[in-house]
């Protein structure tokens, strides 16, 4: 009998320290997890600033590209202007004569 509760102690006395072993893996686990989740949770929030930081740089080049005049509108805007150019110089002309 006394054998069989040495043996039972032994048995015990194991799985406790096999326990105790996979409760401080375990805990090392979950604070090398924790210490990720802190590092993804940074690159989160620095992803997000960018984020932020290039929509507002989008929508600040929208609105130059509709303050800013396409090609084909520069070329209108001369060519009206040169056309009114000439009929100040034809008036001058008339008015000369």
């Amino acid at each position: 009998m006394a054998d069989d509760l040495k043996a039972r102690l032994e048995r015990i006395s194991n799985k406790a320290m096999l326990l105790t072993e996979l409760y401080v893996a375990l805990r090392k686990e979950k604070e090398d997890a924790d210490y990720r989740i802190e590092e993804l949770n940074n690159i989160v929030n620095d992803q997000q600033k960018e984020i932020e930081r290039l929509t507002q740089e989008v929508e600040y080049l929208k609105i130059a590209t509709t303050i800013v005049p396409d090609r084909t509108q520069v070329e209108n805007s001369r060519a009206i202007l040169t056309k009114l150019v000439r009929e100040i110089d034809k008036c001058i002309l008339e008015l000369k004569e």
